[in-house]
């Protein structure tokens, strides 16, 4: 009886290989996956990167033993954390404009909604543009 291990894949990868990982591991295409994955992001975006963001760290590249928690250089992986942190509030922002809308106090309220979705995107681009990078070295 074969033992099968999780591991984040090298070659079935968009950004840190989680996705590709997981499907070989469950024998599920890569692309059903990925379109759950979307779902998922579209459903609840914070949960969904939290989740991502835990796989990237517990789960190990193939072919390597530890994963990356195992030997956490905070200077090493701080542009990464930075970026996801930035795109996790974005998210928020973007959850909370139907409830409480950020900047309600220095706005007319015709210009609230769209002060916060504008803050939101510029957090969620800014932050997309320094973890993609990052994710994709992993």
């Amino acid at each position: 009886m074969s033992s099968r291990r999780l591991e984040r894949s090298t070659k079935d990868r968009i950004l840190a290989g989680v996705i590709g990982g997981l499907s070989d591991y469950l024998k599920v295409d890569t692309n059903l996956l990925r379109v759950v994955a979307i779902l998922l992001l579209i459903l609840s975006p914070i949960l969904t990167l939290i989740l991502y963001i835990v796989g990237v760290f517990l789960i190990p590249k193939s072919g390597e033993e530890k994963p990356i928690a195992a030997s956490f250089d905070l200077e090493k992986y701080l542009p990464l954390i930075v970026g996801l942190l930035l795109i996790i509030v974005g998210a928020a922002i973007l959850g909370s404009i139907v409830m409480v809308p950020l900047f309600w106090i220095f706005t007319p309220y015709g210009f609230t909604v769209a002060l916060n979705i504008s803050i939101a995107a510029v957090l969620i681009i800014i932050g997309a543009i320094i973890a993609i990078p990052q994710l994709r070295k992993l």
